[in-house]
């Protein structure tokens, strides 16, 4: 599908293909289980059903695309050509079979003429080095590894039990006052959303080592992948330009355009975001047996609806929600909702599973170094 989606012609066979890939895709989530049973290890599930879903959705957008996918630097498109100006594109088929590969994990289409009107977050460090960008990459990734292991060792302070089994717990504490018990679900959250971002970032950043070191490819065709979402000032610059934009493309076509069809614009924005709903809900089953789905689907059909109330404000009042007041906005919004799920998560004992392997935590690797050598 991956080289068909690059040829003209083609999507005849491609609409084809689909229902065997979807039936492939299904088959690989419902009988291959990487934990082999122990719920700790679960996370090896979440990260392997995410992947066959998101070749699912891929698969999805690559059967119906209207027009083949190009390079828009044709100096990307053979192994042969990463060094050098050559003439190559994806007409041939030797040049789409390692198109393929790109495609494959290249899942915000850097380079591609299909990601055209997304904006791509400039480094802080831009170099076109090879050695120096995997340097770099590499320290990265150590330090987003550490830092995820110890927010979630941070959260599992909270309730060292609970928090640490499969079983699980809720993040609230009818013990506590209620200003304190609002302190310790907000904090709860906060840091469940840095273990997000630094586990996200770790993976990249782990990705763009091995692609640049191993496969020659350019520092340019790894951006970063967030852009500083601390910083937002509305719903829609959060999830549209400053959270990750991986599953953008795939979302619009599930989810965007079929809604937009029939909803008009604003129902598009819905319809995206009850996808990611979906696709979110798959994922937290895969680690754990329990959770509310209606509650981790909720928090994104509601972020649809913020986002949707901003367009109306803006057509109302004719200016922007921004500023301060439009921080001090996307911020509760997002905690409003985001509590219930992260309680969703906790009780169905997503904080149990370990992110990384017992023996390569890297919390535990570096205090026992730093007891060892200092």
């Amino acid at each position: 599908m991956g080289v068909l989606v690059q040829l003209r012609g083609t999507r005849v066979y491609r609409v084809a293909l689909l229902p065997i890939l979807l039936w492939l895709a299904w088959q690989a989530s419902a009988s291959i289980n990487l934990a082999g049973g122990d719920r700790k290890q679960a996370q090896l599930n979440a990260v392997f059903v995410s992947q066959m879903f998101s070749v699912a959705m891929r698969a999805c957008a690559w059967a119906t695309a209207q027009e083949p996918y190009q390079r828009t630097d044709e100096r990307l498109s053979s192994p042969s050509s990463q060094g050098h100006q050559e003439k190559a594109g994806s007409s041939n088929i030797s040049t789409a079979l390692w198109n393929a590969w790109d495609l494959l994990l290249n899942v915000r289409g850097v380079g591609w003429n299909w990601s055209r009107g997304l904006i791509f977050p400039q480094p802080a460090f831009e170099t076109r080095s090879r050695t120096a960008f995997v340097l770099l990459s590499t320290v990265r990734f150590v330090i987003y590894a550490l830092a995820c292991d110890a927010t979630l060792q941070g959260i599992r302070m909270f309730s060292p039990e609970e928090f640490s089994s499969s079983t699980g717990g809720s993040i609230y504490d009818p013990s506590l006052p209620p200003i304190l018990q609002l302190l310790r679900c907000l904090c709860i959250s906060a840091l469940t959303v840095w273990m997000v971002y630094f586990s996200v970032e770790c993976v990249y950043q782990l990705q763009a080592v091995l692609f640049v070191a191993l496969l020659q490819q350019r520092p340019s065709q790894w951006p970063p992948l967030f852009d500083s979402p601390w910083l937002s000032t509305s719903l829609g610059d959060f999830w549209g330009r400053r959270w990750h934009q991986m599953l953008r493309q795939m979302l619009m076509t599930l989810g965007g355009r079929p809604f937009g069809h029939l909803f008009g614009r604003l129902g598009g924005i819905i319809g995206v975001f009850l996808t990611s709903g979906v696709f979110h809900v798959i994922e937290l089953r895969s680690v754990t047996q329990g959770g509310n789905w209606l509650v981790v689907i909720g928090f994104f059909v509601m972020n649809g609806i913020g986002i949707v109330l901003e367009r109306v404000w803006k057509r109302v009042y004719d200016r922007r929600v921004g500023g301060i007041w439009g921080w001090i906005w996307t911020f509760s919004w997002l905690a409003l909702w985001g509590v219930p799920m992260v309680d969703n998560w906790a009780k169905a004992g997503r904080f149990g599973a370990e992110t990384f392997p017992p023996e390569f935590k890297p919390t535990v690797v570096l205090v026992s170094f730093l007891q060892r050598y200092i």
